[in-house]
Order: structure tokens, then sequence, then C-alpha cells
């Protein structure tokens, strides 16, 4: 089929063949023009979306499986419980450690407290009674001494007061020795090792409880379950996966791209995307560009990232993308809020003289999408459009497939003048 060369004069056909147009309500609408804009030559291959994220969410400890609350399919957010283990062994190895734990800090205290001043005066009376009976018993000593020097008593009594003397000596220096030590309280060594007794211990419990956390397995993001190898009375080890998930809010297009392409794709390069399944184009950016070749097919690995927050995009879906290809060149370029698309057909609205020179029409031109142009505008082929003409960037949901009365107006409403096409005299909007 041959290019059409003056859409003006074929819609001036289609006019005159629907006298029902002139019954129809005007609509209003906010135009532009189509510009000559420079755009890099484009190169449109065909690959597969992917998630941006996918993970086999495996376990940390070994254990019985006791609920799985989510099957595949299921959407979680992050944080969401995907599986939990048994832990009543874990729970009372948690209250057996803990009592201990509580028995070692309570003998840290009581070291740290000191003696108790009800002890230290237990001792002080009983340093006071040995100091009392060595004193006696001194003061006998050197009395029967002198006695036994005199000839006044016989050996034994010598013998039996020394030994005696000496007992209460020795019975002092204890009793000295024990209230002394009470008075300075526990070593420095002792408190550092009962303090290290605590801290050894309490590992243990905090062991525990991250072991006891670790029976309930979470999302580790937002995303879908798409798989599901294990079931509830399962024994898992760790390291076993429990589900697999996939993060699709943002997906990857994945393309192989012809080696000729490859000098004129940078990361962030704009690119489009077509979805075959949805009949919808999407919006991409170039995010990962692979410097090592197919040696075979010599085409580079390019990952498009695409936003999918609305949840179109599923992984796996076949997808057409087109992307920088080549150096710049000018093309036709409308702003991106012309371009509307009905039924997997993209079309730009664009506004006509009415028959006779009386009013305006709306129209909707088929065409074909390069990829973006200094961000709010892009590329487009086919359909004759041609750089002047005015093309509809607000009402056009108004516009049916066949004319449709329009009447131009600006961002306040207020009626304007219609652009026509570069050389062609200004027309008035009225009727």
């Amino acid at each position: 089929m041959g290019r059409i060369r003056n859409p003006w004069a074929v819609w001036t056909v289609l006019l005159g063949a629907s006298p029902a147009v002139a019954q129809m309500p005007v609509n209003k609408v906010v135009v532009a023009q189509a510009e000559v804009r420079e755009s890099p030559a484009t190169v449109t291959v065909v690959g597969t979306v992917h998630p941006v994220r996918r993970s086999r969410v495996s376990a940390e400890i070994g254990g019985l499986i006791e609920s799985m609350p989510v099957r595949q399919g299921d959407v979680v957010k992050k944080g969401q419980v995907l599986c939990e283990l048994k832990k009543d062994t874990l729970s009372l190895r948690l209250a057996e450690e803990e009592a201990r734990l509580a028995q070692l800090k309570a003998r840290h205290e009581e070291l740290l407290a000191g003696t108790r001043k009800e002890d230290l005066a237990r001792l002080k009376a009983i340093l006071d009674e040995a100091v009392a009976d060595f004193e006696r018993w001194t003061f006998e000593m050197e009395r029967v001494r002198k006695l036994y020097e005199g000839r006044d008593s016989n050996a034994k009594e010598y013998n039996d007061t020394m030994t005696e003397y000496r007992r209460a000596e020795r019975r002092k220096i204890a009793a000295q020795a024990s209230y002394d030590l009470a008075l300075a309280g526990p070593r420095k060594e002792v408190i550092a090792q009962a303090a290290h007794a605590v801290a050894q211990q309490q590992a243990v419990v905090d062991r525990i409880k991250t072991d006891l956390d670790k029976t309930v397995i979470r999302a580790p993001f937002a995303g879908a379950v798409v798989d599901r190898p294990v079931e509830v009375g399962e024994w898992i080890d760790v390291g076993d996966p429990v589900v697999e998930m996939v993060d699709l809010r943002t997906v990857l297009v994945r393309v192989n791209v012809p080696e000729t392409a490859f000098p004129y794709l940078s990361v962030g390069s704009p690119s489009g995307v077509w979805i075959d399944a949805l009949q919808r184009r999407f919006a991409g950016t170039v995010k990962h560009i692979m410097p090592q070749a197919d040696p075979n097919a010599h085409t580079f690995p390019v990952e498009v990232e695409v936003d999918n927050r609305d949840g179109l995009l599923a992984s796996g879906m076949f997808a057409r993308v087109t992307l920088p290809g080549g150096p710049k060149e000018e093309v036709v370029a409308v702003p991106k809020d012309a371009v509307v698309e009905r039924h997997g057909v993209t079309y730009v609205g664009t506004v006509m003289p009415g028959r006779d020179g009386k009013g305006m029409m709306g129209m909707l031109m088929p065409v074909t999408l390069g990829i973006e142009v200094d961000n709010e505008w892009i590329a487009v082929t086919g359909g004759g459009l041609r750089a002047g003409m005015p093309v509809v960037v607000r009402g056009t949901e108004r516009i049916l497939p066949f004319p449709t009365p329009v009447e131009i107006v600006d961002e306040r409403g207020t009626p304007v003048a219609m652009p026509l096409p570069r050389g062609e005299p200004e027309t008035s909007n009225s009727g």
C-alpha cells in the first residue's frame, strides 16, 4: 500500500460521506503542533520480561514445618510470614538457660554488693571473743610459767597451759583474718570471673532467642510467591528453600542487541516496550548493558527497566523493545499526551477544518511510535503525520474513529485559532 501523502484530502472525502457528523456534539480539545526533532535511529528486538529480583527464601535453622500460610500466586508484603517451624524444644531450652542466667546474675550482684553488715557484725564479735580468750590465756600462761620456774607448778600444768595459749593465739589470728577478708569484700578477679560467666550465659540465651526468631521465616521483600517446594510436616535442614519469590514492582526486559547498535546504547537511554499479550506499550530505560557479546550471534545482552506498579506485566511475557540503534536523525515528534492506544492500535489525534471550512473536526491517525525525545516528546512515523500539523493533547478520549466535531481551546477553556500545517494560512476557529 502506498503512503498517504495528503491526509487532509482523505478526511475531506470522509466528511463529505458523513452527513450525520453535523448533528454530533462539539467537544473541546487542546492542541499542540507536531515538530521536527533530532532522535537516534532505532532498532527493534524481541525479549522476555523478568522480575527485578528473584529469591529462593531458605531456612536459617533446621526444623519441622508447623505451618505454611502462603501458596503459589500469593502476593506478600515485606516481613509477612511465609513459614513457621516447631519451636517447643527451643522454648524449653530457653527457659532452662534463662534460669541459669538469673542464678549467675544474682551471684554477680552479690559479689558487687560486698559483705553484709550483719555478717561483719558477727565476724567482729567472733574476733572480739578470740581476742579476749587470747588475752586470758596470755595472762594464764605468764602466771603458770612463773609458778613453774619457782617449782610451784608441775610440767603437766605448764604444758597444758602453753597448749591452750597457742590455740587461743591461732583462733585470734583466724578470726582477725576472717574479719579483714569480709571487710575488704570479694577480690576484683572473683567479681570479673562472675561477670564473664554472666556474659557467657547471656550469649547462650541470645543465641537461643535468635534461633527462635529464625523459626518464623518472613518475606525479605514485597513480591509474589511463585514456588513452594515444601509442605507442612516436612523436616528441612539449614539452607533448604521454603518458597521462591519474585519482585515485579519493577521488571527487566532482557534482549539481545545487534553489535551494530551497541555503540549507540548507554545506561539511561529511553526505550519503548511493546507487550503483545497486553497489546500495550510501556516506557522503559536501559538499565544494564553487558559488554560481552555472544560469540555465535554477535549480539549483546541488554536489560531494559520498566515500571510495573500497576501489576500488568508478568515474568516470562514476550516483549518487543525499541532502542537507540544508530546516529541521530530528524524525526517527527509529538507530545506524549497526544498518543492514545485503543484495542492494540496506537493513534495520534489531530484536527482539520470542517466541510466547506465550517467548524473543526478531530480525527485519529494510526502511527508507529519510536523512542522518547527530550523526555516529554516521542518520535512517531506513519499515518501521514507531518511537522506543523496540530495534534490533540487534551480531549483525545472524546474523538471517535471517524471525524468528530471539536472546538480548539487553551488550557483555561478559551476558544483559540487552530494552528495549521506550515505553509498554509491560519484559519479562524469559528463556524
